[in-house]
């Protein structure tokens, strides 16, 4: 009896966090992200595979961003099971479009040691959110979102669509309200990085760690 309570409680612990961390995750995004930057040493080689991993992401979250529509904001917020575009494959698409977009940010710095803090980053802070988020549809959704969540991964696709997805047309007017201040976020990053391969950004130079 003891050991199910204190796994209970550890579940319960994590969703705590992960419920904490969901507001903040795009500060610590942006923290991570500086640290990266001041320590970069961009090569064309890199930064090329950077561009085209950053590109994927982008375009992974446009797809969502298409179908959330409504969904974005709070979790409490939700009032409908999403399972159509992107989610009729995996259950969390833009968690994954944000790491491919977070790897590529490593790729332009040139410093590939980065990926020994961003895949522990990764999963840490994805994993606790997950869990929170899961728990809080478990509880809404009940059956139906226990029927989904066992027919679709959390992030390796399945290959044909959840067959019980409630279809719903990709919105251009959500994409656009919801992405294209991140699209010219990525943009800058991107022009920002290059920048900090010339002389106009040496003065950084002694933020190279390793």
């Amino acid at each position: 009896m003891s050991s199910g309570c204190t796994l209970e409680n550890q579940r319960s612990y994590a969703q705590r966090i992960g419920t904490a961390l969901f507001p903040r995750r795009g500060f610590l995004w942006g923290a991570l992200g500086i640290l990266v930057f001041l320590s970069a040493h961009p090569t064309p080689q890199l930064f090329k595979t950077g561009i085209l991993l950053i590109v994927a992401g982008t375009a992974l979250r446009a797809w969502c961003a298409g179908y959330i529509k409504a969904h974005r904001g709070k979790m409490h917020n939700v009032r409908e099971l999403l399972t159509c575009g992107p989610y009729a494959h995996l259950r969390n698409p833009l968690y994954l479009a944000n790491g491919i977009i977070g790897s590529g940010v490593v790729f332009l710095s040139g410093k590939l040691f980065w990926f020994l803090f961003f895949i522990p980053f990764l999963f840490l802070l994805y994993g606790f959110i997950v869990s929170a988020e899961e728990a809080f549809l478990s509880e809404r959704f009940g059956s139906e979102y226990q029927k989904y969540a066992e027919a679709v991964p959390r992030l390796i696709p399945r290959l044909t669509p959840y067959p019980n997805r409630k279809h719903s047309p990709f919105s251009w007017h959500a994409f656009l309200t919801s992405e294209i201040h991140t699209l010219v976020t990525f943009l800058l990053v991107i022009l920002l990085f290059y920048l900090r391969g010339t002389s106009l950004f040496s003065f950084l130079n002694r933020f190279h760690l390793f």
